[in-house]
């Protein structure tokens, strides 16, 4: 009885919002269809979407980690237009379980949608098998570390897409995204273009703890879903190990083909202008778990004329396109002890 209780609770709390996002705007006729093997349906309202493409989508689905839950996912649509209430490019309705793929005269080649439909795709499964995340009691919420405080509890009732990175429902859709969701290679020439930096795939949500490190949470999905994690795809934040005049030296992942791209900015006290430079290192396959950027490269005089430096990486893996940005950290030159010099 009391587990029948939670649930129409979670119903009546959810039903609003499902409501508010349920707002298609299929006008015209159905185009094209493809039923899966699943026994999902895709279904096109646009008309540069036929039905092979939509056999190509399905293929594209399928590259997500999923398991009892994909039986249970019921349609997948494609329309032309935009939704009603913002240029978002996909949506999902817990009621219906189905997904709604926005601006298909837009984007016409179902590889467009491959983060969209990891991140729709990850609120099936959190529905799934996590029907409460989004409610503050939710044990997924101590689990991944958030406190309520932190985060926006009003969709239901007062969605604005202004907040969205601070939605539970959405922290958890990209959190199936990293960890769970499809992924892609990253070329050497796109590392030193900044172009994989650019594209490559990450929590909408930087500020929060990053849920590539959460052991706890890792064990709580897969025992609760039946669906292993590859650990191959975990990273974890860098950490500042040691610093002097000639290199910055920190603790990452002991992990083969990741690129790093340290920003650094060197700064002088009372003065607005600054000095920017990028140093990329790529991890080899030789065990390590220390990177170290050299500041030989960098004018001596800019570095003997600074006061202090502000420096984040950027981090991308090469094998997963799988990647985010650290804090900015702020060094001050005077405090360089002797030893470092």
């Amino acid at each position: 009885m009391l587990k029948l209780r939670q649930f129409f609770i979670i119903l009546v709390l959810t039903f609003p919002i499902l409501i508010s996002f349920d707002s298609t705007g299929l006008d015209g006729r159905e185009i094209a269809s493809y039923q899966s093997p699943e026994g999902i349906r895709f279904v096109s309202y646009s008309k540069d979407w036929g039905q092979a493409k939509l056999i190509d989508l399905y293929h594209q689905l399928l590259k997500n980690k999923h398991g009892k839950e994909i039986y249970y996912l019921q349609e997948v649509t494609i329309i032309g237009g935009t939704h009603s209430a913002s240029s978002t490019k996909g949506s999902y309705h817990a009621l219906t379980s189905t997904i709604t793929l926005y601006q298909g005269d837009t984007y016409t080649n179902p590889a467009d949608y491959n983060e969209t439909l990891s991140h729709e795709y990850g609120h099936h499964f959190a529905y799934f098998y996590f029907p409460s995340h989004h409610l503050p009691f939710s044990e997924w919420l101590s689990v991944r570390g958030l406190k309520t405080p932190e985060l926006q509890w009003d969709a239901f009732w007062n969605y604005n897409e202004r907040n969205h990175a601070y939605y539970p429902q959405e922290i958890f859709a990209d959190d199936y995204v990293l960890l769970f969701g499809a992924t892609n290679k990253v070329t050497i020439e796109d590392i030193y273009n900044n172009e994989a930096f650019y594209l490559r795939t990450e929590h909408e949500n930087s500020q929060l703890p990053n849920v590539l490190e959460n052991s706890t949470l890792h064990s709580y999905l897969e025992e609760e879903s039946g669906i292993k994690i590859d650990e191959s795809r975990l990273l974890q934040l860098p950490k500042l190990a040691d610093w002097n005049y000639s290199k910055l030296s920190f603790h990452i992942s002991d992990k083969p083909d990741v690129a790093y791209r340290l920003n650094i900015e060197f700064h002088q006290s009372g003065d607005s202008s600054s000095e920017e430079w990028e140093l990329y290192e790529i991890t080899t396959d030789k065990t390590t778990n220390i990177i170290d950027f050299s500041l030989e490269e960098i004018n001596q005089d800019v570095i003997a004329s600074s006061d202090y430096v502000t420096a984040s990486i950027d981090v991308v893996d090469l094998s997963t396109s799988i990647g985010f940005e650290t804090e900015e950290i702020k060094l001050d030159l005077a405090k360089i002890s002797d030893n470092h010099m």
